[in-house]
């Protein structure tokens, strides 16, 4: 919620809320061994990343990343609580009690981070249209340019466009015939 609330509402029990320090800006909850879900990772506006149970809300563990809001979270490792989490400057961090420090700074992303997934050994980013896949030391394995497609469309519309107002100039630059009055003979 805008206050900094967050609340678990099961379809059956009671209605858990607590408040955050500050608003949440991402949640990702994680299903246990029993396969319900049973912890909840919320990432907030001031770059912390609080990992509550569910369903009481306990906090079992916190982590603070520089860079701003936190804009997505992954979890690398359920068991082991290992989470990716990218920032609003693009800063992408791996946090959790098996890290050394607790908290690693991965690499910056060149822009915003809509989302972060793992996929084997690349981390694949999408900011808006864009993707782009990483190595695990920050090195670019692939770029995907989302945008090119509106582009081209963009420039197949100006040409259509241009077509459409010089024909137009072309006719409306045409000397039109004289129309003669002819009397109607009846």
């Amino acid at each position: 919620m805008d206050d900094g609330s967050i609340a678990w509402r099961p379809h059956l029990g009671t209605r858990v809320q607590m408040k955050l320090g500050a608003v949440a800006t991402v949640l990702l909850a994680l299903k246990g061994p029993t396969g319900s879900y049973d912890v909840v990772a919320v990432g907030d506006a001031t770059g912390c990343i609080s990992i509550l149970t569910l369903p009481r809300l306990d906090t079992v563990d916190k982590f603070c990343i520089e860079g701003g809001i936190v804009r997505s979270i992954y979890a690398v490792s359920e068991s082991s609580g290992k989470f990716l989490a990218a920032a609003q400057d693009g800063s992408v961090w791996v946090v959790g009690t098996d890290v050394p420090g607790r908290v690693v700074h991965l690499f910056t992303h060149t822009g915003p981070v809509t989302s972060l997934r793992v996929h084997g050994d690349c981390i694949l980013i999408q900011s808006g249209w864009n993707r782009r896949t990483y190595d695990w030391t920050g090195e670019t394995t692939n770029v995907f340019d989302g945008t090119h497609h509106f582009k081209m469309k963009q420039t197949e519309r100006a040409n259509r466009r241009a077509r459409i107002l010089e024909s137009e100039q072309l006719r409306n630059d045409k000397v039109q015939p004289l129309m003669l009055d002819l009397p109607a003979i009846g």
